[in-house]
């Protein structure tokens, strides 16, 4: 069965109290375990907010521009569904949305598929 990425951009999230942050992570633990219990998850994590971005501009590459906060890509799912648009499906379903965030769907090209 194919696999695909979700990739999460982050959004804009407002000023979250103690018990609202714990709140949204309940969240993506429970749709995680959703995805677990429908055999479709096979890996996921969230990604901490120091990064680089390397970008090759007149035959060098530099470290950066940066991505702005709002598109920042906070974590990822790897999850299998039969076609794009189920994979799409399943992304609707991911708290990101919450907070004005965004799912990009992308299919892996493994080597025997």
């Amino acid at each position: 069965m194919p696999q695909y990425m979700l990739l999460i951009h982050d959004g804009d999230w407002p000023e979250l109290s103690p018990e609202q942050m714990q709140a949204t992570i309940e969240k993506y633990i429970a749709w995680a375990k959703q995805l677990r219990a429908e055999n479709r998850m096979v890996a996921g994590d969230e990604l901490k907010p120091e990064g680089r971005r390397l970008v090759a501009k007149d035959g060098s590459i530099t470290d950066g521009p940066f991505t702005e906060t709002r598109e920042r890509i906070g974590g990822y799912f790897i999850i299998t569904a039969d076609s794009l648009d189920q994979a799409a499906e399943i992304a609707k379903g991911c708290p990101t949305f919450e907070h004005g965030g965004a799912v990009q769907v992308r299919e892996i090209n493994t080597q025997d598929g």
